[in-house]
Order: C-alpha cells, then structure tokens, then sequence
C-alpha cells in the first residue's frame, strides 16, 4: 500500500516550510529512514526521513516551493501502484513535472492548431518572478537569456510552460558566449538574428542594437518568504505591540582593549586568544542583569513575569537572515566556557545545524552591529522581552581630566526598552552600571 510522505510541523507557529533539496528522486529505491529532502523553516533547516521501504513514486512538489504543513509532499510504494489518493491539492500552485509535459493546449481545444509565436525581439530575463512562468520554463529561459514577458503561454490559463521556451529558442538564433555574458552584464536586447557565422549574434550586435530597444525597467522580483518574511512580520508586530524607547550611551572601553590584547598575546594560557571583545561585554551582561530584574523579564499580556535565571539570546547574520540563539542558564557559564558556548551556537546557525530549541526562549537579547562600524541605532524588542541591548562601534571620545581633555577609547550601548514595562530612569540606571563593570572588566572577569 503507497504511504504519503508528509511535510512535518515544526512547532506550534509554523505554517509552511519551503523545499530546500530534493536527497531522493522519483523512481529511486529507499529504505525507511533515508534522507529524502531538506526543508526550512522561519527558526531552522531540518530533514525529512522516509517512513517505510519502497520506490518513491512521485515528488508533489519542486525545490523552492513554500509548502504548507501537513501536506502530502511524496509518495513511497510499489511500482505500478495506485496513488491518485495522496495527491496534494496543487491547482493553485505550480504544476509538477510530469504535467507540463502532458498539459493540453488550450487553443487546440478551441479548434485553433496555430501554435503560438514569440515576439520578435527579445532580452535577457531580469523579471523571474513571474506567477505567469512556470518554474522549469523560466530556468530554462534565464540559461539562453531569452525574455518571457513577450511569450504567449500554451499551458492552462496562458501560463508560460518549458515548450513556449523551447519554441522560442529554436526561432531565434543562438548567442556566442561573449553575447550572452553581455546581455547579462547590461540587459541589452537580443536580436531574434545577428551579424555572426549563420546569424549567430555577437557582442558586437548587442551594441549596435544600442539601448534605445529596451523599453522596460530591468528589475527583479523575489517574494518576501522563509526567515526574511518572519523577520518582517515580527518587527512589524514589536513596533506595533509595545511603546519602545532607545537609550543610548557609552562606556569607556579601554580596559576591555587591554584585556582582550592581554588574552590574544598570552603564553600562559592560550585557551582565551579566542575571547573577545564581544564576549566580554555579553559577560558583563550577566554580571550586571540580576540587580536590574525588570531588565530581564516578559511581558505577558497583563502582567510581568521576572527571570532569575539568564536566557541570553544573541543576533547572528547568516545567508539566511537574522537569527537569535538563546544560552540558556547563561549565569552558572565562566569567561572561557560562555565563549565557546557563544561560538558553536553562531556556527551552528551560519551552517543550518541549529536546533529549534535553541532558537527559543531568550528573556533579554543583545545585537552587535560594531563591527560594520555603526556608531549608534535603534534595535527593535523581540517580544514578549521588554529589553534589548545594541552594541556598537569602539571610538576616541574626548574627555576631560583636570586641566586636560583625552582621547579616551568608548563602545556605544543602544538600549530598547518597552516603556509600558520599564521606566527610562530603570533603563539609564542599567547602562550605568554596566558601564562601569565595562571600565572595571578585570574585575568583573575575576568575581
């Protein structure tokens, strides 16, 4: 009996996953708990195993798709096997492999057998987003440079499938390597022949064409999904939820200089050249966090739950987008320990390793946007937190001592607090005293 296999839910908010890679092919023989494919979710990328032994019969959907959960993505069964049951719901989504092959034209179906034309001028494809082009169709369209805005679909309701494509490749004239490496350079118009051996087109006749042919803006489109469109929508949420305040000020860093110098350069214990100046503000963090409570709490709907343990998320920049891991219990780490605790959660999430339940659960959350040589910004609460630290570039700051004025060294602190929790009074008294434990950091390493 042919078994579905199932697109997983991946905690309570998750509604879709989008197919990162196929492991497995239709016909390919598998054993249960093979690797079939790789899936993304908002927080992490995951696999998904076969649940029996068999043959994959069919794969519902292409690599890219955004696809709900709980929704049939493949079949496992025995060859020859019926499995018209276990097909998804796709008649709003694009069509799978083995229909744009079989898909009947339409104009036939009206009795009108002329097959239809493309336009005689086309570019190169800037515009892939297209709900009119088949996914097949526009990779192939994008490989020879040919523009399918000016294409008349043959499949259902117009839409652009891989053979209006290959009609339109065989009617124009191929490019050399050197025309088609321009044309995606600078959007120039393909002439349907050119001036090379055979009507080849050259670079030469991308000039001459000259961009007066283009009349369209060359842009691109991609759908705001996965982990940039949560991102958005909870950014949007905070902002609209809560009535945020940035505090911003600075600490004197030169001890932090030193100290982080001091481990790089020690022969006594090299284990430390790897902390730091990151690090050491975080640990600082949770030096100072116990004697402000409201700094590390949530706000749950109509009250203020106060932690005293710290679950201290940090902002990572991955190929994927932002993402925020969480150490938790971060007060019972040493110096050496929270480190390398901070680093395998980073690589973890840079490397797509990460674990849902280690993007989970922060109560106070910091973001470092020093090293891009930002002075000062406004980060935005992650809710239900009611604070969050931004960290930024180190600079000279004057300051007066006695008679003189010195260049003393300072890291800028952003902090974002929910003032419907916390007061400003409270926030200012939190960079107070975290400003000082950063001018006394030895100290603070030592306790």
């Amino acid at each position: 009996m042919a078994t579905a296999v199932i697109m997983p839910r991946q905690g309570n908010t998750v509604e879709s996953c989008i197919l990162l890679e196929w492991k497995k092919n239709k016909g390919d023989k598998i054993n249960k708990g093979d690797i079939i494919c790789e899936v993304e979710t908002d927080k992490a990328v995951f696999e998904i195993e076969a649940n029996d032994d068999g043959t994959i019969l069919d794969i519902f959907f292409e690599e890219g798709d955004d696809i709900p959960v709980l929704t049939n993505i493949a079949v496992i069964g025995r060859e020859g096997e019926n499995y018209d049951d276990l097909k998804p719901d796709t008649s709003q989504s694009d069509e799978s492999p083995s229909q744009e092959d079989t898909t009947a034209d339409p104009q036939k179906e009206t009795g009108n057998e002329q097959a239809p034309k493309a336009q005689p001028q086309t570019s190169l494809v800037k515009n892939s987003g297209s709900v009119g082009v088949s996914p097949r169709a526009r990779r192939l369209a994008e490989k020879h440079a040919l523009d399918t805005s000016h294409l008349q679909g043959s499949g259902p309701l117009g839409r652009v499938i891989e053979r209006d494509v290959l009609r339109a490749i065989e009617e124009r004239e191929p490019l050399t390597p050197a025309a088609r490496a321009a044309a995606l350079k600078t959007g120039a118009a393909v002439p349907v022949r050119g001036g090379g051996i055979g009507g080849r087109v050259t670079a030469a006749d991308l000039s001459q064409a000259g961009r007066a042919l283009i009349t369209e803006d060359v842009y691109k489109d991609e759908p705001i999904k996965g982990v940039r469109k949560i991102i958005s929508d909870r950014m949007l949420e905070s902002l609209r939820n809560s009535a945020q305040l940035t505090l911003n000020s600075s600490a004197e860093a030169s001890a932090l200089l030193a100290l982080r110098n001091t481990f790089k350069n020690s022969q006594l214990d090299t284990r430390f050249s790897e902390v730091n100046i990151n690090d050491l503000v975080m640990f600082a963090v949770l030096k100072v966090l116990p004697k402000h409570p409201v700094i590390n709490s949530l706000m749950l709907d109509d009250k203020i739950r106060y932690y005293e343990n710290i679950h201290l998320g940090f902002a990572v920049d991955t190929p994927r987008g932002l993402m925020v891991p969480t150490i938790k219990n971060a007060q019972n780490y040493g110096l050496f320990d929270f480190s390398n605790e901070i680093k395998r959660l980073a690589y973890a999430c840079r490397d797509n390793k990460i674990q849902l339940d280690e993007l989970q659960g922060a109560t106070f959350t910091i973001t470092n946007l020093g090293g891009f040589g930002i002075d000062d910004f406004t980060p935005v609460l992650n809710l239900p937190q009611t604070a969050i630290l931004g960290l930024s570039r180190i600079n000279l700051k004057a300051v007066q001592a006695g008679d003189e004025v010195k260049f003393v060294p300072h890291i800028g602190l952003s902090l974002t607090i929910n003032h419907q929790v916390i007061d400003g009074v409270a926030g200012a008294k939190f960079l107070q005293d975290l400003a000082q434990a950063l001018k006394e950091i030895n100290l603070i390493v030592a306790l």
